[in-house]
């Protein structure tokens, strides 16, 4: 496995202290980053040679709320079972020797030109420390079609976006926390994320939400869906608690 130390910013929290979803989301790719820079093929080696890694879905889970200036210390590595055009990379958030998050991500080499997708196993990765893949639940779920309404439209402007001239990855938890109805009083402890489509550069998403759906553990679940064009962009299961 490979592993980066970190101490969390103030401008990574929200109003009630608290890291946003999205910044445990980059720190968590912030470290896979780091594991190809240092181990090569770096993203920008890929890049130039017209390829890039593009999620396709993303579960994370949280098991206390991240506040400001804790040290972390984030373990990631890439499954050696990776197979065909499916990458899957494991992520674990440590505060001291404590687990506080976990995440686990599918992958696929696309080519940037053509969009098409490439076999993992025909490039060399060699250099990567790979490790055993864990499961999660909740990486696949059902959206409830017949509970989803448009809740408002969410537009892409540059400060979203990446390299590859679309809404970067990582910017999708924060837009669904935003739509849900008193999001301040809530946090996010768990989501699940399926990337369908892209959403470039000044599009608009249109976003819809699902009827909340609450446990006995005061957990509330709501599913979205933003569309592009009348595409699907993203579905996604969200789970939230009150602070």
């Amino acid at each position: 496995m490979y592993t980066s130390f970190y101490e969390t910013m103030n401008h990574d929290t929200d109003m009630n202290g608290y890291l946003r979803p999205s910044a445990i989301q980059k720190y968590m790719q912030e470290t896979a980053n780091h594991q190809m820079r240092d181990s090569k093929p770096t993203y920008e080696d890929l890049f130039n040679q017209g390829k890039a890694f593009i999620l396709s879905r993303m579960v994370v889970k949280t098991f206390r709320p991240i506040t400001q200036y804790e040290k972390l210390r984030v373990e990631t590595w890439p499954s050696n079972k990776d197979k065909g055009a499916s990458f899957n990379r494991c992520y674990i958030i440590y505060s001291g020797n404590k687990e506080i998050a976990r995440g686990l991500g599918l992958w696929a080499l696309v080519d940037t030109k053509t969009k098409g997708l490439l076999r993992v196993s025909d490039m060399d990765f060699t250099n990567y420390e790979m490790g055993e893949p864990f499961e999660m639940e909740g990486l696949r779920f059902r959206i409830p079609k017949e509970t989803m309404k448009k809740i408002g439209e969410y537009k892409v402007y540059y400060p979203l976006t990446d390299c590859n001239r679309h809404m970067n990855n990582t910017n999708y938890p924060d837009m669904y926390l935003s739509f849900i109805p008193n999001c301040d009083k809530y946090r996010i402890t768990e989501y699940s994320i399926t990337y369908k489509a892209e959403a470039p550069l000044n599009s608009i998403l249109n976003v819809e939400i699902s009827e909340p759906i609450e446990t006995d553990d005061g957990r509330i679940t709501y599913y979205f869906r933003t569309l592009v064009d009348d595409k699907v962009n993203t579905e996604a299961q969200i789970k939230v608690i009150k602070n």
